[in-house]
């Protein structure tokens, strides 16, 4: 069975993002950063239904070790203000080609959508674009339908 519902490309537009960090494994760590990340984003009224969530883990954990793997949580920022904040920070991350797979909205489904997206994007043909990081979209509105997207960059 394929792990993905859809697949299709895109140009990932560059974006200014308000985001927090967590350095340590990947793993369920990484779900209570999201979930303090969305309650700060809706204390803030920065939470609606346009809302989009990126979360980029930054490093490959089979190059860097485990607990100095660095994880993003971002939304992307379309304000005007400066955000003041101990629990975020903003910066800017580029844009790119991306190959999109749309995926179950489950730990399950993206857990094996991580597990098969490379062989994937090899036997379309694609290669991945390794100066970008690979990318969980979460849209308010897919998530709202228990999907959420997997952007993997390509050349």
């Amino acid at each position: 069975m394929c792990f993905y519902s859809k697949i299709y490309k895109e140009n990932i537009n560059a974006a200014t993002v308000l985001y927090s960090r967590r350095i340590g494994a990947y793993g369920h760590e990484n779900v209570i950063l999201m979930e303090n990340f969305k309650k700060w984003l809706k204390e803030n009224k920065l939470f609606d239904d346009n809302t989009i969530i990126l979360a980029i883990p930054l490093d490959n954990p089979n190059i860097i070790k485990a607990e100095q793997c660095r994880y993003d949580v971002c939304m992307i920022y379309s304000g005007s203000d400066k955000i003041s904040s101990e629990k975020v920070k903003m910066r800017k991350i580029t844009g790119g080609k991306y190959i999109i797979f749309l995926i179950e909205h489950t730990s399950e489904a993206i857990k094996k959508a991580w597990q098969e997206c490379f062989s994937e994007l090899e036997k379309l043909g694609y290669l991945l674009d390794i100066s970008k990081p690979i990318i969980e979209r979460y849209v308010k509105k897919l998530v709202d339908k228990h999907y959420c997207e997997l952007c993997i960059p390509i050349l």
